[in-house]
């Protein structure tokens, strides 16, 4: 008894914190983090779901070529901080989300990929000067997944994080880290074992940890120190040091805002089953190797099947009572699939669902492309960062051409009447995503036959071939409303 009055107690406590921390930023994200011995294909895989503020965000995908910088060159932050910048950058391709700070996921040339998921932190007294623009230096910078942690965790530590606090999924074609910041100065990464997996929804998952390990963890050398500072943790009582418990905030660690997304995702895949009593692990053993579509499930999940599942009168599982996977304020959804045995332009590989991978097919976008498609993206890759936070000029209903416009009415459309139109939209998804599954051995095998004699050649393919998929989405998107 007096333990359900606890659990009752905290519960409300974190829906009145959690309703207060949103308004900061958003907190629905959520992501899996695979090592390559768990895969059928041998690739490290990483899946996310980006959701911020609601359903009228305007997304811009480019692919970004390197930039040559002077020496006297710097990077100015939000608050006019300035970065010196190097000699010359990566390419990257970004996915843009326009009003936000933590919204954009990026893939360079390398096959570094970073996105993030927001943790709300204990700090409540440090200072922090850079956030937005962390992960762009990393796309930039970044030669391999470890690189790009040291590099965070260099320019955390001398510019301070400015967020409550932020986990970074940070990946390459051998190996997945995830990086735990927290306002201020601190953080600390952990890898993720080769042949486990890892999922993350909104709250810290790193546990006990082990300095010693380098191979392993990283971190803020006072890490330990700080929290014995700020009474977040006695070695006396608290024995091993634990960094979820120590710096996460303690409504956000057992809200059900989190847990069911965290337990749905690890039952799903794992081996060995939890429930929401027990103590979710950091990483995982799966039950058997995972593909992409496994992934894919997941993130277009809604609990389906589970006592989660608690539709409105309405049946629009986006708006389940239980906060969910796949929601109203999804902007897009991706699986990257990185593969060491090939080059990065073709091994390099995202998979993306503009909004919900429950409505839309996952449809590939290559490293190797020249640029994404002219409709989903501002025609000058400068002016789309200059209007980043230009909230007047930014708006979807001012773009109407834009292809975010489209898709926007089309998630519209269907939830108007969710259970009599989804049915469609599945058909519409199921087949595209069939099609792509069986295309992309022959495609990709005719492509790295000419990839060293004909590099322009490969370029053309692989954009073309993107181009043509997101070309059938945007017209079948339209199709189905005009029906």
């Amino acid at each position: 008894m007096l333990k359900n009055t606890i659990l009752i107690s905290f519960f409300l406590f974190s829906f009145i914190f959690l309703h207060h921390f949103t308004k900061a930023q958003h907190i629905d994200c959520y992501t899996i983090a695979a090592g390559k011995n768990t895969s059928i294909d041998g690739s490290v895989t990483v899946g996310h779901n980006e959701d911020d503020g609601g359903p009228e965000m305007l997304v811009n995908w480019f692919k970004v070529g390197s930039i040559k910088y002077k020496k006297t060159d710097s990077l100015t932050l939000l608050n006019g901080t300035k970065i010196p910048q190097i000699g010359k950058t990566f390419s990257y391709i970004r996915f843009q989300v326009m009003k936000q700070k933590f919204g954009d996921a990026y893939l360079n040339e390398n096959s570094v990929l970073i996105c993030s998921d927001a943790c709300a932190s204990k700090e409540d007294t440090a200072k922090g000067n850079i956030g937005y623009f962390l992960r762009k230096i990393i796309a930039e910078r970044a030669t391999s997944a470890k690189n790009a942690v040291k590099l965070a965790g260099k320019l955390i530590e001398k510019y301070g994080y400015e967020s409550s606090g932020r986990t970074y999924t940070i990946a390459d074609a051998d190996e997945v880290w995830m990086l735990s910041a927290v306002k201020g100065k601190h953080w600390i990464a952990k890898r993720i074992p080769d042949n486990e997996i890892a999922i993350i929804p909104n709250y810290y998952t790193i546990q006990e940890i082990d300095l010693q390990d380098t191979a392993n963890f990283l971190a803020a050398p006072d890490i330990i120190e700080y929290a014995e500072k700020r009474g977040w943790y006695n070695p006396e009582k608290d024995g091993k040091f634990n960094f979820r418990k120590a710096y996460g905030d303690s409504a956000c660690n057992i809200a059900d805002y989190n847990i069911p997304r965290h337990l749905a995702g690890i039952n799903f895949l794992s081996e060995k089953q939890y429930t929401e009593n027990d103590i979710l692990p950091f990483s995982f053993k799966p039950k058997k190797k995972i593909s992409g579509k496994d992934i894919e499930k997941i993130l277009s999940s809604h609990y389906e099947g589970t006592k989660f599942c608690r539709l409105p009168e309405n049946k629009n599982p986006h708006q389940n009572k239980v906060r969910g996977i796949c929601t109203a304020t999804t902007q897009y959804s991706f699986v990257a699939q990185l593969r060491s045995n090939m080059p990065a332009a073709v091994g390099a590989l995202m998979w993306i669902a503009p909004y919900n991978g429950c409505l839309f097919p996952y449809i590939p976008v290559y490293f190797g492309i020249y640029n994404t498609n002219e409709k989903v993206r501002f025609k000058d890759y400068k002016n789309a960062e200059r209007l980043q936070f230009e909230n007047d000029k930014n708006n979807l209903d001012s773009f109407p051409k834009h292809s975010y416009y489209t898709f926007n009415q089309y998630v519209k459309f269907i939830e108007q009447n969710y259970p009599e139109r989804i049915e469609e939209a599945r058909i519409f998804k199921n087949l595209t995503e069939k099609i792509l599954s069986r295309n992309q051995k022959n495609l990709e095998k005719s492509v790295l036959e000419v990839y060293k004699s004909y590099s322009d050649d490969t370029k053309k393919i692989l954009t073309d071939y993107c181009n043509r998929y997101f070309d059938n989405i945007l017209r079948i998107s339209k199709q189905i409303m005009n029906k």
